[in-house]
């Protein structure tokens, strides 16, 4: 008996150490000068890259800039359908604000089956920062023909769902937010999560800052359905018009803090998160 289990233990563990951490693609390609200046683009990323935290959790991280976004033979669209189905959570991080046509070709033309829903659905994670998500893109430094809200209603599969201005005052961290963006501090959100919007829907929604119950950013919503890869996760993040933040911005330091605290406890990155999303994610539900 005793040689058996030994025998089962070993070759538990050695399967165990072949499952690899996921992986991280930026795109930093042009931005919307509007939403957020190259410059913040170009230093939020190098924060990310950089951050220890972020570092300690991914296979690898690579940077997508000008050039390696536009259609569906780009490096990075390769780089997606490469990380989709493949059994791992691997991450995007939008730090741009805008939807390049390798990931969802503008203006709307492939509103079912794109590479970044396909992606989401398979079980991976999109990180957006600055406005509106998948509204449009700025490739090639010129902005694109607009996807409006139907990019973001067509990648969540919910009609009609936006993220148009509403409410008057700041986004307010919660408990969680205060536990997992440390940096987190109260802003004002131009295109804030309409939260009633995903109520009765495929997702459920975690809040980090929130200016009433129906009014929040920063906020993740994960689905309810698991794919291959695990289950899929988009969070939109600080998503208002502003160029270069006043202080400390919250683009990078706070995405950072996001990826290593919150992402690191509910994704499945690597063996040792391996399964744990139904162990954490009714926790957080309930004390959101």
């Amino acid at each position: 008996m005793k040689r058996y289990f030994c025998i089962l233990t070993v070759t538990f563990f050695l399967s165990v150490t072949m499952i690899y951490a996921g992986d991280l693609a930026i795109y930093s390609g042009p931005s919307n000068p509007g939403w957020i200046s190259p410059q913040a683009v170009e230093a939020n990323t190098e924060l990310v890259m950089n951050h220890e935290g972020v570092k300690a959790l991914f296979n690898s991280i690579q940077d997508f800039g000008d050039g390696d976004e536009m259609g569906d033979d780009s490096p990075l669209a390769e780089w997606c359908k490469a990380h989709t189905g493949n059994g791992r959570q691997d991450v995007i991080l939008l730090a741009c604000g805008t939807a390049p046509s390798s990931l969802y070709p503008f203006p709307n033309a492939k509103p079912d089956g794109s590479n970044v829903e396909n992606f989401i659905e398979a079980g991976n994670i999109v990180i957006n920062v600055a406005d509106w998500i998948f509204y449009m893109s700025y490739e090639g430094g010129v902005r694109s023909a607009e996807n409006g809200g139907g990019g973001a209603a067509n990648v969540f599969d919910i009609p009609g769902l936006d993220f148009n201005e509403r409410g008057t005052g700041n986004q307010t961290p919660t408990a969680l937010g205060e536990k997992y963006i440390p940096s987190l501090k109260p802003f004002r959100s131009i295109r804030p999560w309409h939260v009633e919007q995903l109520a009765n829907s495929n997702w459920d929604v975690v809040i980090f800052a929130q200016e009433d119950a129906n009014n929040a950013d920063p906020v993740v919503a994960v689905s309810k359905e698991s794919g291959k890869d695990g289950n899929g996760m988009i969070a939109a993040m600080w998503q208002a018009a502003i160029p270069n933040w006043s202080g400390t911005d919250p683009r990078g330091i706070g995405v950072a803090e996001f990826i290593e605290n919150w992402i690191s406890e509910n994704a499945t990155l690597d063996v040792h998160a391996d399964g744990k999303l139904s162990t954490t994610w009714g926790h957080l539900k309930v004390n959101r």
